[in-house]
């Protein structure tokens, strides 16, 4: 297995001075958007999202190939098809990310696990089980309730723009709540 953890710090007070900055400036130039801003946080995001996964998962992925197989695929017929084809999808992506090291859906794979261990998860074993064991809590449920507002508002506003971020008080009531995630992450 291939260790994704690094000890770069992603999120340095460079980062945090220059986002603030972009924002601030395009606010105080009349820029018709301020999602720019927005685009240093982007990877410290994905990084802080992969260490939380590799942090809390990784340890217990067995070594051995069938069994580790057996972990992060459990049996999962008994579930509806909509179920199966979430659990599916992100089994895929965390053996993806934990086992092979290839970097792929990072911080949507930790919301889902975020957010399968808050609703009390669907009693299944393997990886099923350690993900409701060490993602749940109010420490995580909070973090989850920042995370999924963060991802709202990054892939609506900053990836892939579906409506234009042109109001002052709402970028920066975003970027609070952006710094005040990260913050979380990184405990």
């Amino acid at each position: 297995m291939v260790s994704r953890v690094r000890e770069t710090d992603y999120y340095s007070p460079y980062t945090i001075r220059q986002t603030v900055q972009l924002l601030d400036y395009a606010i105080r130039s009349k820029m018709p958007d301020y999602s720019h801003a927005f685009q240093p946080l982007l990877r410290p995001l994905d990084e802080y999202a992969i260490r939380i996964l590799d942090k809390t998962l990784r340890p217990n992925i067995p070594a051995e190939p069938s069994s580790r197989h057996d972990y992060l695929y459990p049996y999962i017929a008994n579930l509806t098809p909509k179920q199966k084809s979430l659990l599916e999808k992100n089994q895929r992506y965390l053996e993806h990310n934990l086992v092979f090291g290839r970097s792929i859906q990072k911080l949507g794979t930790l919301l889902f696990c975020l957010q399968y261990a808050n609703e009390g998860g669907w009693n299944i074993a393997g990886v099923w089980h350690d993900v409701v064991k060490v993602f749940s809590g109010h420490t995580m449920s909070s973090l989850y309730a920042d995370l999924d507002k963060v991802n709202t508002f990054r892939n609506t506003r900053v990836a892939h723009v579906d409506t234009k971020l042109d109001n002052a008080e709402e970028a920066w009531e975003a970027m609070r709540i952006w710094f005040q995630c990260l913050n979380k992450m990184i405990q």
